[in-house]
């Protein structure tokens, strides 16, 4: 019988049990992946026999520990002891708290790929620790709010004199609060920026460390976070406006637009052509301005752009931050040009006459690809196969273990 060749593309590759019998049941094996784990005795087999290795990393450990994938956020508490030795492998976030040393030695390894944060005393309490990404510690006397606090009346009241940790930012922006009375409790706060209300600058000012950027919300705005602009917003809020964050200002914002006296974007906005004018007319400040087309579709892992879809929308569209998007055949060219947008895409399928076009409306676009055509699904997924040599099995996974 004939062998097969094996290919495997995922994040995770465990291969710390792999046999002699298993090696020699394939012709090649190909690995494609971000981290490999092997054992002492399977990284000695592996190299005697066809492997191709396009690995990013390379984990030896025992073959007993158990693998733990999380993928976004996760916290280490006092309570997180595992039954067995664990490599912990987080895409994402990773919060290790206090008094969390004991469940710390029930990890072997523990590989975080984005952010890491985790009081000062524990330094010397961590597993082997490996961050592709950032690493944040705080004293281990602070408290530990979310990355994001906004100060109100019941956190005054319920406050300590002590010092609380802040990952991004700490708002103060509700400019009825007795700041004061926090001060005087000898509450402080160790953050990165500050948001403040100009009425209470000068108490609140003794609340940060002289590392923290402070910024103010001028009087007569009042604070929102990002987002659409929108009727409701305004209507809340009032006609003058800083907003946290970016802002889209769509088709649909026309009339909210049109009560602002004035607007502060700490970030970008994205505004429709046709209502430019009218914030270039407004009191306004920003730190970019992207013009779009007048609605959105954004984050999607796939997305079909049909011409039907496209007709009924008449400001057009702008399409952000999605995966893979196909585009209906039968959309012209002077159509895309007119009612179509991508900002941040990764793989854009279309025909040949719609492809030259498409790269005028583009921006941070990864792949265009010109070779779509009115097959059907059957036969496309015959075409995927033939990029790859005959009798070869392919493995496609988050994690795969050989």
């Amino acid at each position: 019988m004939e062998k097969k060749n094996l290919i495997v593309n995922a994040a995770l590759c465990d291969a710390r049990a792999v046999t002699e019998e298993i090696l020699n049941s394939y012709e090649s094996i190909s690995v494609n992946a971000a981290i490999l784990l092997v054992s002492a005795k399977s990284k000695e087999l592996l190299s005697r026999y066809p492997v191709a290795l396009n690995i990013s990393e390379m984990l030896e450990m025992s073959e007993e520990a158990e693998i733990n994938l999380q993928n976004g956020s996760y916290k280490i508490s006092k309570g997180t002891i595992m039954a067995k030795p664990t490599v912990l492998i987080v895409n994402g976030s990773l919060e290790i708290e206090k008094d969390s040393e004991e469940a710390l030695k029930t990890f072997e390894t523990i590989i975080v790929n984005g952010s890491v944060t985790y009081p000062s005393g524990l330094q010397n309490q961590l597993p082997s620790l490996k961050v592709n990404g950032s690493t944040t510690t705080y004293p281990s006397d602070a408290i530990c709010l979310k990355n994001k606090f906004i100060v109100d009346k019941v956190f005054i009241l319920k406050a300590k004199e002590a010092k609380y940790f802040v990952k991004n930012k700490v708002v103060i922006a509700d400019e009825t609060l007795d700041i004061s009375t926090l001060v005087k409790k000898g509450a402080s706060f160790i953050t990165k920026r500050a948001i403040i209300a100009e009425e209470l600058l000068e108490n609140a000012i003794d609340l940060f460390d002289d590392e923290t950027d402070i910024n103010v919300i001028p009087r007569g705005y009042r604070y929102v976070q990002g987002g659409i602009l929108s009727d409701l917003m305004v209507s809340k809020s009032g006609n003058g406006l800083y907003v946290d964050g970016d802002l889209q200002i769509l088709s649909e914002s026309e009339n909210a637009l049109s009560k602002l006296c004035g607007i502060r974007v700490n970030g970008s906005i994205m505004i429709t052509d046709k209502l430019k004018d009218k914030l270039l007319n407004l009191d306004a400040e920003y730190n970019d301005i992207t013009i779009i087309k007048g609605n959105i579709i954004a984050n999607k892992g796939m997305l079909n752009i049909s011409k039907q879809t496209l007709m009924d929308l008449d400001d057009g569209l702008t399409i952000i931050d999605c995966g893979r998007v196909k585009l209906d055949m039968s959309i012209t060219p002077s159509e895309i040009q007119e009612k179509l947008q991508f900002i941040g895409c990764g793989y854009i399928e279309c025909n040949s006459e719609q492809r030259g076009v498409i790269e005028l409306v583009s921006e941070d676009v990864g792949f265009i690809s010109d070779k779509a055509s009115e097959k059907s699904e059957e036969s496309s997924e015959e075409t995927s196969i033939d990029l790859y040599p005959k009798n070869t099995q392919v493995i496609n996974a988050a994690s795969y273990t050989i």
